[in-house]
């Protein structure tokens, strides 16, 4: 699809042999068979020939791989090639659906092309506006959230190009319809890094638009953060939106539409509109209060700097929740030590009362029943802490099983409340604040080296050899903890009681 709405379009016909055995045969010269090639026809025009708009930006267009455009050739008033399909392909141009050879039909020829294709597009070969009625008949939809309807709405049309040097015609595209461009408040990261989505810390949202007296709804342009919308030049009066922004309702109207000329585009940033940054996500970068991201070299860094990415990407659950939840994982400046409950593992009347495997009630569940951790199997660790404490949460407090009344979360849920209240972050664009699985802790540890340089750098609590809580449970009575820096399972991974005092450290997903 078009990156961006502004620009016009060359297509450059190189020469490429291609062999006839025919014309072999009789010793003429292979005919050429022709390659196209879009370019942007603004490529070092002067800005009084660039398209229009009302802050004196200029967009210019990129396609993406599989766009389409179709292309005409008329000679002497005859049709000599009817709507050929071109497609974008990798290598950067754009291939015919049909082969074209650069042959002496084609001298004299005109060239004619469009954008986006329609298998059901008209040209008038008699016109000296041969586009006239495909342009007439592209009604830009009252929908346009789908990329699809957007561009079909941006229809654009050549004039007529001759056959140049070298077999090249260049066709340049324009415009045929007027846009308006939308920045509504909004403040995100767009990352530099493949796939990853843009990062948004705060919205506008419900936003609904008005076009005149008819409800529209334009497309979301995630690069610019910017609603856009293709209107007919000339015509519209008035685009209104009304957005909730902070929680507080609001609305505002562009007015004098009809001044937006075919080619054109009117803009408007509505308080303060999009603040993007751009930038590379990397582990190491910081995490602040704010929801705001510090690279991890800044020369100075700020005062709520709440934890350090050491992951790029989560997990599925995480993502399940919420889709955004998608770009890294951040472990705590500090660390905080308290007990997980009130009570140690259970006696044997508690477990034949019911309370030998308890917690597989509540979605907890052990490491294979694995309670010696000389036999713990590592491969089956996995990023599981959002998910498992979770289900802590969800446990009754107390919890009475066969007569017997047990505490194993008060603790935890009253360090993990005070930690959540006293180190708050933006609401909706984390996970909150989690206890690490096991595999988490191996996550960590394997990026220590650099977790140990940026807390040391941005004033937090270093990470220590004593052992720290997972949330993965041992047995009835008793959590898995894990010790930093040793070799041997038994050293690494220790059974603790719950109401043993362990330190705590927190993670959180955005």
């Amino acid at each position: 699809m078009k990156k961006t709405i502004i620009y016009s379009l060359f297509i450059l016909l190189p020469l490429l042999g291609s062999c006839s055995q025919d014309n072999e045969a009789v010793g003429q010269a292979p005919a050429e068979t022709l390659r196209f090639q879009l370019v942007d026809a603004n490529a070092g025009a002067s800005s009084n020939a660039r398209r229009a708009s009302t802050n004196g930006i200029t967009m210019v267009t990129t396609f993406e791989v599989g766009d389409k455009a179709g292309l005409y050739i008329v000679k002497n008033g005859q049709l000599l090639k009817d709507n050929v399909l071109l497609t974008f392909n990798t290598s950067g141009f754009w291939t015919a659906a049909e082969t074209i050879e650069a042959t002496d039909e084609l001298s004299g020829a005109q060239f004619y092309a469009y954008y986006p294709y329609s298998a059901t597009a008209t040209f008038d070969v008699t016109s000296a506006t041969p586009f006239a009625d495909l342009v007439a008949a592209t009604v830009p939809a009252a929908n346009q959230s789908g990329k699809a309807a957007y561009e079909a709405a941006d229809i654009m049309v050549s004039e007529a190009t001759a056959l140049g040097q070298y077999n090249a015609v260049t066709l340049a595209l324009q415009h045929q319809k007027a846009m308006v461009c939308m920045e509504l408040p909004n403040s995100s990261y767009i990352f530099n890094n493949e796939g990853m989505e843009p990062y948004v810390i705060s919205k506008s949202e419900n936003a609904k638009f008005v076009l005149d007296e008819n409800a529209v709804t334009p497309y979301f342009d995630e690069a610019s953060q910017s609603y856009r919308l293709i209107i007919e030049p000339g015509e519209a009066s008035a685009l209104k939106t009304t957005f909730t922004n902070k929680g507080v309702e609001s609305s505002y109207t562009a007015t004098n539409l009809s001044q937006v000329a075919k080619g054109q585009y009117a803009k408007y940033v509505i308080d303060g509109g999009a603040s993007l940054v751009n930038m590379t996500l990397e582990t190491g970068d910081y995490y602040c209060a704010d929801g705001r991201i510090v690279k991890h070299n800044a020369p100075t860094l700020p005062g709520n700097i709440v934890g350090v990415i050491f992951k790029l990407g989560t997990t599925e659950s995480i993502r399940s929740e919420n889709g955004s939840y998608s770009h890294g994982v951040v472990i705590s400046m500090k660390e905080t030590k308290a007990k997980w409950g009130n009570d140690k593992s259970t006696t044997s009347e508690q477990n034949e009362k019911g309370w030998r495997y308890w917690y597989r009630n509540y979605n907890l569940a052990d490491q294979n029943g694995q309670t010696n951790a000389s036999k713990l199997d590592e491969s089956i660790m996995v990023e599981e802490g959002f998910e498992v404490t979770k289900a802590w949460r969800a446990v009754p407090e107390p919890l009475t099983i066969g007569g017997f009344t047990l505490d194993y979360t008060s603790l935890m849920n009253e360090t993990l409340d005070a930690w959540i209240a006293n180190n708050a972050l933006p609401v909706g664009i984390t996970t909150g604040w989690y206890i690490p699985s096991l595999g988490d802790w191996k996550n960590i540890e394997a990026q220590q080296t650099l977790i140990a340089q940026q807390l040391s750098a941005a004033g937090g609590t270093a990470l220590s050899t004593a052992q720290y809580w997972s949330c993965n449970v041992r047995a009835a009575g008793s959590n898995w903890c894990y010790v930093l820096n040793k070799t041997a399972l038994s050293d690494r991974y220790k059974g603790v009681a719950c109401n043993s005092s362990v330190n705590y450290r927190f993670l959180l997903a955005f």
